[in-house]
């Protein structure tokens, strides 16, 4: 940061609600009528058959009912009768009925026969027009992939352990948790009879759901899994969790040959690094560790917090160093203190009667009131893909994922997750079958691993930092050049189909055997890190699980920094800031070829908005100024800050400006609730000096559809649609970035007309209440804005701090 020119603080931004505007009916033409009956007509063939058998079934045989939906796209069931009971894939949604027959679901398609648009939208189209078929569901269409691909195995294994979810369809929470509470009961009941093997382990319950772990045997599985009694009780099954890291120890390294290894300064932000532990003995973690805060969350060693696998103490050095220097004679200098939530054994396993869930909440309960902000979880489920394309009813859940996100809201913190890992054998078949290195990215089984599609947390995939191998490897090469993606690195889209992950950082590279095509590891192409062990002391791995850290160190530095002005950053302030730091390490012809391999859409999944920079994130100079802004915003609400950009831009003649906005913001999550998963939304456009603050209050305080399927490409078209009034034009546009709850989009012009600056730049952000909510509580959100002129030959930071001291004063007087 430079303190000749720190960021600027935005004003209080003026606020207005949103209104609705009557629609004027438009008469629908005969072929539209046409069309519509014929999809509906098609659904109720097969709705009104199951209607029928539903309203002839007594309550107890009711609630052993389920049905299986396919779509085309995402369908919302509010309002049909239906409950989802499995979070629901972009093909088939897995529902229970919540009445005695189906004609809510009828009604719905016979209003949207006749439905006239309202704000360009046709009232249930969506249901109506993605919904193929409805049929009952069958019991093993409850269980997960891995278990579904395995069930004809498991119930004959002498010992199965699963985890399960119970539902309840009660309306009250003292009746949902009663019911629970008794289904819990009959569960312990049935695997008590299980021959001694059956035990009901750690359970977790939200809002009308309950997680749970079991142990049985093959039978007893069979049993819960066909019998009609535990179909109404039990709505999923899911396989345990199994972590995927790296590790590799690399000799001929002495820790007698370094320079000196120093603490951070006692001020420095600290950061918890939740894995496998995290060895404090190690030299280079000995400086930067502060012991009191190690803590082992493992029943069976309770006092053991020391990482007895070898991944979490590499992850701590990064987080704490960001780059470790094994050169003889180098200095290494820790910047960030470290923290240690051990969750894992020395086996990297959960153990076995834990819930991965319960024990992030546990760890973040605990390190909070401890001074901890930032949270490093560079483990990733490499059974649980998130991948809404998947051949199954759930590919992936998201009970991991939703407890993150509630963890991040409810207690302003920030959680780093790397996508996971890509093995060298899969990038060898890869190869082999005709998906080469970076197309392979499109593929299916290439998505990002749970928990990291949560919609709050920050998530991190790998680039390349070298192509320099070492050894013997005169017949291979590295796969990615540098500033590439890693080619174990996984995409997106997350939990909302937003942009995921949203940085990169370096994470190593493979290698690949010209003869034979092997993928493989190698020292040289890897990171080095602190390994679990006093000597050898530094180890080399490859792996997203390390760019995570790397992010997670720019994150705590950014915090140093904003202390440092007296600011106390929300976590939406400090995702904002770091994400508008990012850029790619790759040059504008190599990213153009990477769109071209996998998309340009998609590209956006595999590099996210770059790699974050904490010098640059809060560095201004006088032809560079960084804006932030952090508060609140009432739903239905909007707020219009203003962004002061001087007229003496026409100075710089053709030469490129740019503005770079990123709004961050923290809503509620449904704690268990999968049509709309976050409570509020939210939409921001940028409006030139020369619109009349008038028009824009006007323009964005009627409301639109805010859950489009436009794409990014049409957002021009959308703009002119909707009429508002000569809105900046970015990159991305408003569709495309809008899903997310970070953010990111860049507007450049070469021509700055004197009007431009006629008043300052409006930055209108939109807030939509999701949950139809009553005094529906205000959301976290958090601004920050660069604005560059590249050439140099305009001076703009006094013209834009002497803006905002006008600014200022205006709002007081």
């Amino acid at each position: 940061m430079n303190n000749d020119y720190p960021p600027l603080q935005m004003p209080q931004p003026q606020t207005a609600v949103r209104r609705a505007e009557k629609p004027r009916p438009v008469p629908l033409a005969p072929e539209v009528l046409d069309r519509r009956s014929e999809i509906v007509n098609r659904l109720k063939e097969q709705i009104v058959p199951l209607s029928d058998s539903l309203r002839g079934l007594s309550d107890v045989e009711r609630r052993s009912v389920f049905y299986k939906l396919e779509h085309g796209a995402p369908v919302s069931l509010v309002g049909t009768g239906l409950k989802p009971v499995a979070e629901p894939s972009e093909r088939f949604t897995l529902a229970v009925p919540t009445s005695t027959d189906l004609t809510r679901l009828t009604a719905k398609l016979d209003e949207f026969l006749t439905a006239t648009p309202r704000q360009g939208v046709v009232p249930n189209s969506r249901l109506a027009t993605a919904m193929q078929s409805i049929q009952l569901g069958q019991p093993t269409d409850r269980l997960s992939q891995e278990l579904l691909e395995n069930y004809e195995t498991l119930i004959r294994q002498p010992r199965v352990i699963c985890e399960v979810e119970l539902l309840s369809l009660q309306t009250g929470k003292n009746q949902q948790r009663d019911e629970l509470q008794q289904f819990r009961s009959l569960l312990k009941a049935e695997l008590d009879r299980d021959a001694g093997m059956g035990a009901l382990f750690e359970h977790e319950e939200i809002k009308g759901t309950c997680r749970a772990v079991i142990r049985c045997t093959g039978a007893i599985f069979r049993k819960l899994v066909q019998d009609r009694d535990w179909q109404r009780r039990i709505y999923w099954f899911e396989a345990r969790p199994e972590f995927q890291t790296f590790h590799s120890i690399v000799e001929n390294f002495s820790i007698d040959q370094l320079g000196p290894i120093t603490s951070p300064a006692d001020d420095a932000p600290v950061v918890c690094i939740v894995d496998s532990g995290v060895t404090a003995g190690n030299p280079f973690l000995r400086p930067v560790v502060r012991e009191e805060l190690l803590k082992s969350f493992l029943r069976s060693a309770p006092d053991n917090p020391s990482d007895e696998y070898g991944h979490g103490s590499g992850v701590a050095s990064l987080a704490a160093f960001n780059v470790l220097n094994p050169a003889p004679g180098a200095r290494n200098v820790g910047k960030v203190w470290i923290a240690g939530a051990r969750i894992l054994t020395a086996d990297n396993q959960l153990e076995e009667d834990r819930l991965f869930s319960n024990l992030l909440r546990e760890v973040v309960e605990y390190f909070v009131p401890r001074g901890v902000k930032i949270f490093n979880l560079s483990v990733n489920v490499r059974n649980l893909s998130w991948n809404k394309s998947a051949k199954r009813t759930h590919p992936g859940r998201s009970w991991v994922a939703r407890t993150i996100d509630q963890l991040s809201h409810d207690y302003d913190v920030v959680f780093v997750v790397s996508t996971g890992n890509i093995i060298p054998l899969a990038v060898c078949d890869f190869h082999s079958n005709g998906k080469p290195y970076p197309v392979y990215f499109t593929d299916e089984e290439t998505c990002i691993l749970d928990p990291s599609q949560a919609a709050l947390a920050l998530t991190v995939g790998s680039i390349a930092a070298t192509t320099l191998a070492a050894g013997q490897v005169a017949r291979a090469r590295a796969i990615a050049l540098q500033g590439h993606p890693s080619p174990f690195t996984r995409s997106g889209p997350g939990i909302r189909q937003e942009i995921k992950p949203e940085l990169t950082d370096y994470g190593g590279n493979y290698l690949i055997e010209e003869d034979g095509g092997q993928v493989r590891l190698n020292p040289g192409l890897g990171v080095a890190v602190a390994s679990h062990q006093l000597t050898p002391a530094l180890r080399h791995d490859s792996g997203t699980s390390l760019a995570a850290p790397r992010a997670t160190h720019k994150l705590a530095l950014i915090l140093r920094d904003l202390r440092s002005l007296e600011i106390e950053p929300s976590a939406a302030l400090l995702k904002a800031f770091t994400v508008n730091s990012a850029r790619y390490s790759m040059a504008d012809d190599e990213l153009e070829a990477l769109r071209e391999a996998v998309g340009a859409a998609h590209s956006l999944n595999v590099l996210g908005y770059g790699r974050p920079d904490d010098l640059r994130a809060t560095d201004c100079d006088p032809h560079s100024v960084v804006l932030f802004y952090q508060g609140e915003i009432e739903t239905d609400t909007i707020a219009f800050l203003d962004i002061p950009v001087p007229p003496n831009l026409q100075q710089a003649g053709r030469e490129i400006k740019r503005l770079t906005v990123t709004v961050a913001y923290s809503p509620e999550v449904q704690r268990w609730g999968l049509e709309t998963y976050l409570g509020t939304a939210l939409k921001w456009r940028v409006f030139r000096g020369d619109v009349p603050r008038e028009d824009v209050i006007t323009a964005m305080s009627v409301t639109e559809d805010d859950e489009s399927e436009q794409p990014a490409s049409e957002a021009a078209a959308e703009v002119e649609e909707q009429g508002l009034p000569n809105e900046l034009g970015f990159n991305l546009g408003i569709t495309r970035r809008s899903r997310g709850t970070v953010q990111h989009d860049i507007a450049e012009w070469n021509i700055h007309k004197p009007g431009f600056s006629s008043n300052n730049y409006t930055l209108a952000v939109a807030a939509y209440n999701k949950w139809n909510r009553n005094n529906a509580p205000p959301v976290r959100f958090a601004v920050v804005v660069r604005i560059e002129e590249t050439s140099q030959s305009a001076e703009i930071y006094h013209e834009i701090r002497n803006s905002l001291i006008a600014l200022e004063v205006q709002t007081r007087v």
